[in-house]
């Protein structure tokens, strides 16, 4: 009996815990048929029924919704959502993983529209075996990741002052979708004119065409949104300031591939569109494209290597000074056209910033607000030392449209005064050409150290702006609000003669 009696007490805990759990999956399993019986029960076949634009179904396991009044604002375009009309999301939620990454989608955006349950529901009816990321390329575990699938990451920022010319293993990734494989012997650009016979060029033809060499910094258009998060909730990848690197790439100027094709081109030609393997659209204006002295090219190296496939391999467009999605990855199709590309990517929400009083974007009309081009002036606070009295801090800084970076302010105390540092690499770029970013430090006297602050001013006396409030904007883009680190909250250690020794990375 007393022997009974020690298993019961050395296992008290055991027995409670095992009590717990089947008192929770008794209430559990109440509360979820209470649940499902809130809902009508729906079979595939009439889900399948409301398959058009003004009535639209779609399921997700074993949800059913009616997602007719969304279509229009689906971040991810209007097409890409339509193609699951009257059938399961859940294969496409598998490629575009955004989706399940951020849980807030499901419970904020989907889970209002939902309508009923599935009758007699199949787990397997629409489930993927293969997952379309097991050939994405092998990645730098020193990378800042947001997401895998599809992979998000970036620049360490212990590793960005490093190199001025960012190694090709350290860049930044955007990705929207599974990298593409693409074989370089098949592959075909092809390029469409208005009321002209198409032209398809191999990869190697591309390659024996003369060569330019070009180098450029590239930036997300969300670097730097996380601090906007700090204001309101916006949407997209929490980027810090890692979203952005420089290369140095090598291709064909697009100036000249298309004036060796000897086209003719009409005086209504206004933008010059491109696609990707991913099914990703967008378009520059005819002016920046054709422009000699606009140095796009289309690149088929980077760094002096084989382009990566991550980076757009066999050929993506460089788009000096402008936003990085205009950086189209992967291109197979060039289009001389007098209309921007269709699609999120260039008339959608994705790259378009609303005022900072706007929280819904029905209350504007989108086609009257103008994509992101070029870039606005930028600079970044990368690390810092205090030591022997004295503070040393650098950073970079930089500006779309090729404006170079002519000064850039540091305070370390809030902004209450300031200190002019010293322009590094990248200041000796061609005033109006300067497609590449900048290096600076300073060193500056220890006194009332505060919060440190740094602001750049470019060619066109472009400043940035002091508060991120007035940028904020749903889409949280074009940060370029004075960057600030409060120094309080990023004290290491304290040294055994009393100085602070810090070497901290911002955040």
């Amino acid at each position: 009996m007393n022997k009974l009696k020690d298993i019961i007490f050395s296992n008290k805990t055991l027995f409670m815990s095992a009590s717990a759990l089947l008192v929770a999956n008794l209430t559990y399993d109440h509360f979820e048929k209470k649940e499902l019986n809130k809902y009508k029960l729906y079979t595939y076949d009439e889900v399948s029924k409301h398959n058009k634009e003004n009535d639209a179904w779609v399921t997700y396991k074993n949800s059913v919704y009616d997602i007719s009044k969304f279509i229009e604002n689906h971040p991810g375009g209007k097409d890409k959502v339509m193609l699951a009309l009257g059938k399961g999301i859940d294969n496409y939620w598998e490629v575009y993983k955004q989706h399940t990454n951020d849980p807030n989608i499901f419970k904020e955006i989907l889970e209002p529209m939902k309508i009923g349950n599935i009758e007699n529901y199949d787990e397997n009816k629409y489930k993927n075996k293969n997952d379309p990321y097991t050939n994405d390329p092998q990645r730098d575990p020193e990378l800042e990741y947001h997401s895998v699938s599809p992979c998000n990451a970036e620049t360490p920022t212990n590793n960005i002052m490093d190199n001025w010319i960012t190694p090709n293993n350290l860049w930044y990734i955007r990705n929207h979708h599974p990298v593409p494989d693409i074989d370089p012997k098949t592959f075909n650009l092809e390029i469409i004119y208005p009321d002209s016979d198409n032209i398809n060029l191999s990869f190697d033809k591309i390659k024996k065409m003369p060569k330019s060499k070009i180098t450029t910094t590239i930036q997300c258009g969300g670097n730097r949104r996380s601090e906007l998060n700090e204001i309101d909730k916006t949407s997209g990848t929490p980027w810090k300031y890692g979203a952005i690197s420089t290369a140095e790439w090598g291709g064909v100027k697009l100036c000249d591939l298309l004036s060796d094709l000897k086209h003719n081109y009409e005086l209504d030609v206004k933008h010059i569109q491109f696609e990707s393997y991913d099914g990703v659209k967008v378009s520059i204006p005819v002016e920046k494209a054709l422009n000699p002295y606009g140095d796009v090219i289309l690149a088929y190296e980077m760094n002096g290597e084989e382009l990566p496939r991550d980076h757009g391999y066999p050929l993506r467009i460089i788009v000096p000074g402008y936003v990085g999605i205009r950086n189209l990855k992967w291109v197979n199709k060039i289009i001389i056209s007098d209309k921007e590309a269709k699609g999120m990517w260039q008339k959608g929400l994705s790259y378009k910033s609303l005022p900072s009083y706007i929280k819904d974007v029905k209350e504007v009309d989108l086609n009257k607000i103008p994509t992101i081009q070029e870039m606005p002036v930028q600079s970044c606070i990368v690390d810092y030392e205090i030591k022997d009295n004295k503070i040393k801090l650098k950073g970079f800084a930089w500006s779309g449209g090729g404006r170079g970076i002519i000064r850039v302010d540091v305070s370390v105390d809030n902004g209450t005064s300031w200190h002019l540092a010293n322009l590094g690499k990248g200041s000796e770029q061609q005033i109006n050409k300067a497609w590449a970013w900048t290096f600076w430090d300073i060193e500056i006297d220890k006194k009332n150290i505060d919060t440190l602050c740094c602001k750049a001013t470019d060619s066109s006396y472009n400043v940035q702006p002091k508060d991120a409030e007035h940028i904020w904007n749903i889409r949280g883009l074009n940060n370029n609000s004075w960057h600030k680190i409060n120094i309080n909250n990023n004290l290491i250690n304290k040294s055994i003669t009393g100085d602070y020794i810090l070497k901290a990375f911002a955040s």
